[in-house]
């Protein structure tokens, strides 16, 4: 069976803050997303409260429609010429959707986990520059078009690359393995500790506080994003849905601190 990463550092942290003379702010937080959350085998007051805390959110930007083939471009509508991606590298046309093209393709990357160190963002910052409908306004309405419906496929690839969960999610759906985002995870542990995450951010009274509970969760979600990428790397699918389910719910904790700092 396994096991989730132990909550001590975290725990005692939150504890320390709240022993540290913060000034209490009771009022309640802003509201959390419409809960997804279905029933499990946890008792009802677990059942809602695991709704209401952070784990019920959709995460990243909406899919869509791809496949998991290997495409490396057609032959271009213009000039036919083959290798055809995005964009064509000889007359420079710009191409149409093509449904057979993964996010990892559209920036050159490999089908992994990891991606640290791929530039993604320099690589979408170009074929933004390449396919902006403000940028192609002196091609044809058929390549504006293609252009705009590029643009937004690479806006969606970018968004959901540049987040661990999202990205997580999207690798295994390219798997053919869907995770059930209402699934309730039955852990009373967990539900405690997301409880002390959430009172100890309202009772914060200064930023530095914040930025401690914040280092301390983002840790938390480190070490399931880690445990995520063992997990798929072994084709061990079910602990890699998982680990995305933890993750669902530091992810949202650290999201709750950004705005309040």
């Amino acid at each position: 069976m396994w096991r989730r990463a132990g909550a001590g550092p975290l725990r005692h942290h939150l504890a320390a803050a709240a022993a540290a003379g913060c000034r209490v702010n009771r009022r309640p937080l802003p509201p959390m997303p419409p809960a997804s959350s279905s029933p499990a085998s946890c008792s009802p007051l677990s059942q809602h409260n695991l709704g209401i805390l952070w784990g019920s959110a959709s995460v990243g930007a909406p899919f869509r429609s791809l496949s998991n083939q290997s495409g490396g471009g057609g032959a271009c509508w213009s000039c036919g010429a083959t290798g055809a991606f995005l964009s064509c590298g000889s007359c420079r046309s710009v191409q149409p959707v093509d449904p057979a093209v993964d996010y990892f393709q559209i920036f050159g990357l490999k089908r992994e986990y990891n991606i640290k160190d791929n530039n993604l963002e320099g690589k979408y910052k170009d074929w933004q520059k390449k396919l902006h409908p403000d940028l192609v306004h002196s091609k044809s309405e058929k390549e504006r078009g293609y252009a705009a419906e590029q643009s937004a496929l690479v806006i969606d690839a970018y968004r959901t690359l540049s987040k661990p969960l999202s990205r997580a999610l999207y690798l295994l759906k390219l798997e053919g393995i869907h995770v059930d985002e209402d699934k309730t995870i039955n852990d009373p542990e967990l539900l405690t500790e997301m409880m002390e995450i959430r009172e100890a951010v309202s009772n914060a009274s200064d930023s530095q506080t914040l930025e401690k509970i914040q280092s301390q969760i983002k840790e938390k979600l480190e070490t399931w994003s880690d445990s995520f990428q063992k997990a798929f790397d072994k084709k061990d699918f079910d602990r890699a849905v998982e680990a995305t389910q933890r993750m669902r719910y530091y992810e949202r904790a650290v999201e709750e601190t950004v705005k309040k700092l």
